[in-house]
């Protein structure tokens, strides 16, 4: 069984909590025990174990947050990108920036892309990169309280929408 923290490594720690009717069930590795203040020491054991729950709890309720966070193209939620590190489609690029961002970071990666465009996409445009680039026009236009040129923007990206995001011809 794995760890209920890390989601890696196999747990060692078992605890149950038993309120009313409502059962909990916990399951530390030793890393995130001991991270925790888990010992074998019985006087310790009593004031950690109320924080791990508490803090339990509240892991739970980010990541019930993060599985209702949907990507409206391909259904991905933001948990399952956490988890697994793949996105479902390029739009969930757009969806879940900030979120992307920082597993990258955290994660010790680069943010910027570095490499080359191949020639042949080099003029390429696409409805979803016109999306994007509207998308950052009104939020900038938003910003600088510019709201006739955001109309705009905003009238731009819901004729976009309306309009299929590939012909599938050539696909």
């Amino acid at each position: 069984m794995l760890c209920d923290f890390c989601h890696s490594r196999e747990a060692v720690f078992f605890i149950e909590q038993v309120h009313n009717s409502e059962k909990h069930k916990l399951n530390l590795c030793m890393d995130c025990a001991v991270k925790r203040g888990l010992s074998s020491d019985p006087r310790s054991i009593e004031k950690s174990i109320g924080g791990i729950f508490a803090e339990f709890t509240a892991a739970s309720k980010k990541i019930s947050e993060e599985e209702k966070k949907l990507c409206p193209v391909c259904g991905t939620s933001l948990a399952s990108i956490k988890k697994s590190r793949h996105v479902g489609c390029p739009e969930c690029y757009s969806i879940f920036k900030d979120e992307i961002i920082d597993l990258v970071k955290s994660s010790g990666g680069n943010i910027a892309y570095t490499g080359s465009m191949p020639r042949r996409l080099a003029n390429f445009k696409s409805v979803l990169t016109d999306r994007i680039l509207l998308r950052a026009k009104l939020d900038e236009s938003l910003k600088k309280e510019d709201y006739e040129k955001a109309a705009i923007y905003r009238d731009y990206l819901r004729a976009l929408e309306k309009s299929p995001v590939s012909g599938g011809e050539n696909d």
